[in-house]
């Protein structure tokens, strides 16, 4: 019996022995492997991330001068046009017409300017003489008198043509004005929106003829007031669509926000690429340069609140953050300090205090 006895006291020692070593060996299966980084403070630019609409920067509308009938028109709705490619044309019948007439009556008022001054130059000389006569008792007043009123109607008269001389001058070269502004070039390329006159119809002075959409793009964008402060024109751009990626520079912020959205538009000069017309842009506007906290966006975990698993030993515990500015794939946060091991790949199957095992 006391054989038996003591041979249960020793099985009853060596069962709590077995279970310890099995519990540790469980201990160190469960352990999660991950890998860890050392936070450091870096400096990465800071941006703002925007949706934005591709739209033509301006959309010029080309008028006549003068009333008149068109004559041709050189373009379509959709024509690629270079600066400088002809537009339209007014009839030149009816202006050639015009300035001819512009013509005849400027010859005409040079000759009558010079008939009066031939005229004023006799009657001057005439005058001079006879008043010299006159003082000198030759001649009678009523002599005298005569001869004035002669130099004085030569006077007027030569007066009046040269007033008609000068309306007849201004008006012929307005006619030639007319000329010149009779054809329609296009001062910057770009592509014809529409037109809106047949050939043959009379065109109203300044009324649009044909509309150019301009080749230089914009990306609009609506601002949220609270972005306001960062950005200004000026500040650069990143446009992309589709992956396709372009340079921008705002270079204009409405002063009054949307009635609907509440948001300031900033129009983003593109350069160097054109996309299609209403496409959707992506924008990340750089307004500088951050020293601080940043880490990986995939280290970021959430379940209603943002944490980080920190490494502390062989453990790993759950560390809350304050998410702040963001680029590419990092992000910088509040919460975590310099020197401390970042959990960046297997966090997703830790909890709080987990044993870790670090993988390099």
């Amino acid at each position: 019996m006391k054989r038996f006895l003591a041979i249960l006291l020793i099985m009853s020692m060596i069962f709590p022995l077995a279970a310890c070593s099995k519990t540790e060996e469980t201990v160190v299966k469960r352990a999660r492997a991950v890998k860890v980084k050392e936070i450091q403070e870096s400096e990465n630019p800071v941006t703002l991330s925007y949706i934005g609409t591709v739209d033509s920067k301006d959309i010029v509308k080309y008028s006549f001068k003068t009333t008149g009938k068109l004559g041709k028109v050189f373009v379509e709705k959709g024509d690629k046009v270079k600066k400088g490619d002809k537009l339209a044309q007014l009839d030149m019948q009816d202006l050639n017409f015009q300035i001819s007439a512009a013509k005849s009556s400027l010859d005409t008022a040079k000759l009558n300017i010079k008939k009066a001054e031939d005229s004023l130059n006799y009657y001057k000389d005439l005058f001079y003489k006879n008043e010299k006569l006159y003082k000198e008792g030759i001649i009678s007043k009523a002599q005298y008198d005569q001869i004035k009123l002669q130099k004085d109607t030569a006077e007027t008269t030569y007066n009046q043509a040269k007033s008609q001389f000068e309306a007849a001058k201004t008006d012929y070269e307005y006619k030639l004005s007319l000329l010149e502004d009779a054809t329609i070039y296009a001062n910057q390329d770009g592509s014809i929106v529409d037109t809106y006159y047949e050939e043959g119809e009379l065109v109203p002075q300044g009324y649009p003829v044909v509309s150019v959409r301009s080749s230089s793009q914009i990306v609009n964008v609506g601002i949220a007031q609270r972005d306001l402060k960062k950005i200004k024109i000026g500040t650069k751009a990143v446009v992309d669509v589709e992956g396709e990626k372009a340079n921008g520079l705002i270079t204009n912020i409405a002063e009054a926000p949307d009635a609907t959205t509440r948001t300031y538009n900033a129009e983003v000069t593109i350069k160097d690429k054109n996309f299609r017309l209403g496409s959707i842009a992506k924008v990340e506007f750089d307004i500088g340069k951050e020293r601080g906290i940043w880490i990986p966006v995939s280290a970021i975990m959430s379940d209603g609140e943002d944490y980080v698993y920190i490494v502390q030993e062989d453990r790993a515990f759950k560390r809350i953050v304050e998410l702040e500015e963001i680029y590419e794939d990092k992000i910088m946060v509040k919460g975590v300090n310099p020197g401390e091991l970042l959990v960046v790949s297997g966090m997703k199957n830790l909890i709080d205090g987990s044993k870790v095992n670090i993988r390099e």
